[in-house]
């Protein structure tokens, strides 16, 4: 079969994401595009679709990483229903006084609400607004800072996010796709990686910065309206209920602390006895993440659903709470379920013969870093979504860094840092339209704001990232 066939249903997913602005749909096509291809019958390609999504959900790390995304969801429900925002946003208001303050306030908010960029935006925003009317922060600026403290924090913290999970499924894709499974550990990839994330790095240096320089206002937007949200990850709704029980700035720290303080404990615990190793860091780095942060999460919301209970929260209840927290997250399950039959379809095409006979030998290894920070920057911001982005890039980035001998953690950086830039830019994406629904923004506005200053990153990022292509 000729090589080059592999590289159709990719395309295809890619073109239509960007066309339509819708991801699952897209990766359904190319999922049936690649299945006709490798079984051309009248039925073969739905044949071929099932056998290979089957064969992803009875995976077990895949299982995990599913389970983990819908538990982790749920637990933020209930946190949501516990009242502990709000007890938060009640002791915050009678200490802070200046504009500033308030900015500072969504800083210093990080620790308990990083584990996850949706639960980051509705925390962190709930808290902030009414704090920012009482002292005149614009809703632009403030939606602005919110959303631009979201996904860049969270894709560069390695433990007790769901992000950890995602991107050590879509890194061990790659290596698999590149017969490198066996040679070295995805999560230690994205530790190595994660240094390397220039976009994100850089445009929290300059989200910091704005708080003390002068900050002008944007003209009014061309940007109309606040639909247009791609379904690409996970969209925590403004609404989240009356408190079921007293509200108390406890009932946010404690399942924050322990989801943190488990994770490192299992990701030492299960890494040292694999690896016979005392080090932390070495102990994580040869972990199994998915299995660590699974266990912690389940004991977490063991702990979280029992303290909730002695609070008077019924159970019942917090088990409603559960499922339909988990339930929000079910579009990004879904787009993983198909993304990853997808590049197995590849797989099976002849993907990697492809990279090595033709790609790998017609460009450059400098120029490889570069070109995915632009293309996944690029399919994040027609498309909306930073996790669909990347899972249809980084299954054909690795195998084709290993190919022209480009630094592997230096690509798989360019492919999750350029989604980040889509997260946080484009008008359809989920998080900046959440941002702006949150603060009560003038969508138009924000846009406006926060491509100017985003873009701006994303430039520095593409000189960076052209640098160390020269420099590996």
């Amino acid at each position: 079969m000729n090589p080059w066939l592999s590289i159709l249903p990719p395309l295809i997913t890619i073109a239509l994401a960007i066309w339509s602005k819708r991801i699952l749909p897209s990766l359904l096509v190319g999922l049936l595009a690649g299945g006709y291809l490798l079984r051309p019958t009248l039925t073969g390609g739905f044949e071929s679709a099932v056998d290979k999504i089957v064969a992803t959900l009875t995976d077990k790390d895949n299982l995990r990483v599913l389970l983990f995304l819908y538990l982790f969801s749920g637990l933020i429900g209930i946190i949501k229903r516990s009242g502990g925002i709000k007890a938060f946003s009640d002791q915050a208001g009678k200490h802070i006084k200046t504009e500033k303050g308030v900015l500072l306030v969504l800083w210093a908010l990080i620790p308990v609400t990083f584990i996850d960029c949706g639960f980051r935006i509705v925390g962190a925003g709930s808290i902030t607004r009414s704090l920012a009317e009482k002292h005149h922060v614009s809703r632009e600026r403030l939606a602005f800072m919110l959303n631009n403290t979201a996904s860049p924090v969270v894709e560069l913290v390695p433990i007790a996010t769901t992000y950890v999970g995602f991107n050590v499924a879509i890194i061990a894709q790659g290596l698999k796709l590149a017969d490198l499974n066996g040679s070295v550990s995805a999560y230690a990839i994205w530790l190595r990686a994660i240094p390397l994330e220039f976009f994100s790095i850089v445009v929290l240096l300059i989200t910091f910065l704005s708080i003390f320089f002068q900050f002008k206002q944007p003209a009014k937007g061309s940007i109309d309206g606040r639909s247009g949200m791609s379904g690409g990850q996970t969209h925590m709704h403004e609404e989240t209920g009356k408190p079921m029980i007293r509200p108390s700035v406890k009932n946010l720290i404690f399942p924050m602390v322990s989801v943190v303080v488990l994770s490192l404990f299992f990701f030492w615990y299960f890494g040292s006895a694999e690896a016979k190793r005392i080090s932390l860091f070495s102990a994580i780095s040869d972990s199994e993440p998915n299995r660590a942060m699974l266990v912690s999460l389940v004991i977490t919301l063991t702990l979280t659903v029992l303290y909730y209970c002695f609070q008077k929260y019924p159970l019942k209840q917090q088990t409603a709470d559960i499922f339909s927290g988990g339930n929000e997250i079910m579009t990004t399950l879904a787009i993983l379920s198909v993304a990853w039959p997808l590049a197995a379809v590849a797989q099976d095409l002849g993907l990697n013969d492809l990279v090595r006979q033709q790609l790998g030998s017609s460009l450059p290894a400098w120029s490889v870093p570069v070109s995915l920070f632009l293309v996944s920057s690029a399919v994040t911001y027609f498309t909306g979504s930073g996790w669909g982005a990347a899972s249809l890039i980084m299954p054909f980035a690795i195998p084709l860094a290993a190919t022209v001998h480009s630094g592997i953690p230096l690509c798989v950086a360019a492919v999750i840092t350029g989604g980040t830039f889509g997260d946080i830019t484009s008008p359809v994406a989920g998080m900046v339209n959440m941002s702006s629904n949150i603060t009560h923004a003038d969508h138009g506005k924000y846009m406006v704001l926060a491509g100017r200053h985003n873009f701006i990153a994303a430039g520095i990022a593409t000189l960076l990232f052209g640098i160390a292509g020269v420099l590996q």
